[in-house]
């Protein structure tokens, strides 16, 4: 089974990348604040640790493909038989809806990509392997996803359907598209799904997403023509892992977070291998849960940058990234 590699990158010090943003938004006049925020765009060389996360700890992939829009990294080695540079142009089913500076657009037309394997892992350029993985971590040996959720036995909660019963500060944009996409499940099947989607690098399926765009074909390609996020947008990673439970397309597969301190049910689970470290860069005090993944190496973390991160944080996580993964990797020049 080939299992391929996807991420979605961006440089937002661009300066011809930037006077396009800059003139896509004033067109459009009505653009979320946080959809077009800098920090959504801000490059850290996070692509780079993310790469050698792979070449270390994934020497089994396929092929690595790159989303950009007209970009790559200088330090990039394009020369490497894994690597692929694939611009928006490639994959966007119309060329008159970019540019697109929404990554719930690009995600929708992923699998549009010629050369892409049926199995393959989405990153974004902020998640990394913090240990050794293999194959089986990701698919089931019949080839199903495994679908990474927070929780082993999902509760059945109103507010996974209606935003309007989440507190405010689960009122934004990223929620709205998950209600959505959920929701379309459960109008179209029927089969109501309550598990919380792990925000970390997850198993696809490339037929899937075909179907998908079959199925859902009008919300997608409103999704793909909104040029920045909107609160009507599907989340297409999303869709894809609802569906996957749904249709029993992927199997459900509890990632237990190792990032801060364990609560006592966690011992109990000790035996699980599947381990997860996430951490929001606004947070306080973020080197306690640098200390617990470097202490408990788990298989997936993502380090989220915010809007609302300091600078300094950012500071904190280029010297972790750096001492976590000190080698170069044959992706670098």
């Amino acid at each position: 089974m080939k299992i391929d590699i996807v991420y979605t990158w961006v440089n937002g010090s661009d300066a011809d990348w930037n006077k396009k943003r800059i003139e896509t938004a004033g067109r459009l006049g009505n653009v979320l604040p946080e959809a077009n925020n800098n920090a959504r765009f801000m490059d850290n060389d996070e692509l780079k640790f993310s790469l050698r996360s792979i070449y270390k700890y994934a020497p089994w992939v396929n092929n690595i493909f790159i989303i950009t829009d007209n970009q790559k990294p200088d330090w990039l080695n394009i020369s490497h038989p894994k690597i692929n540079i694939i611009d928006h142009k490639e994959i966007f089913s119309n060329p008159d809806w970019l540019p697109s500076f929404s990554a719930r657009g690009i995600e929708s037309q992923i699998h549009h990509i010629k050369k892409l394997s049926e199995h393959f892992i989405y990153f974004n350029d902020d998640m990394f392997l913090g240990s050794e993985s293999k194959p089986e971590h990701f698919f089931t040996s019949k080839g199903k996803p495994y679908i990474f959720v927070s929780e082993s036995i999902p509760i059945p909660k109103k507010k996974a359907f209606d935003i309007s019963k989440r507190s405010k500060d689960k009122l934004n944009e990223h929620q709205y598209a998950i209600v959505n996409s959920r929701s379309l499940i459960k109008e179209k099947f029927n089969k109501p799904v309550y598990y919380n989607i792990r925000h970390g690098s997850k198993p696809i399926l490339k037929s899937a997403l075909a179907e998908l765009e079959n199925v859902f074909n009008n919300e997608l390609v409103k999704t793909a023509k909104n040029n920045f996020r909107t609160k009507d947008d599907i989340l297409m990673i999303h869709l894809f892992s609802f569906y996957a439970i749904a249709k029993k397309l992927g199997k459900a597969k509890y990632l237990r977070s190792v990032s801060k301190k364990k609560k006592l049910g966690s011992y109990f689970s000790s035996a699980n291998k599947f381990t997860f470290g996430y951490i929001n860069l606004h947070e306080k005090n973020i080197e306690t849960n640098l200390k617990y993944i470097k202490k408990n190496k788990p298989l997936l973390m993502c380090l989220n940058q915010t809007p609302l991160t300091p600078v300094e944080n950012l500071k904190k996580i280029d010297l972790f990234l750096n001492e976590y993964y000190p080698e170069k990797s044959s992706f670098e020049l």
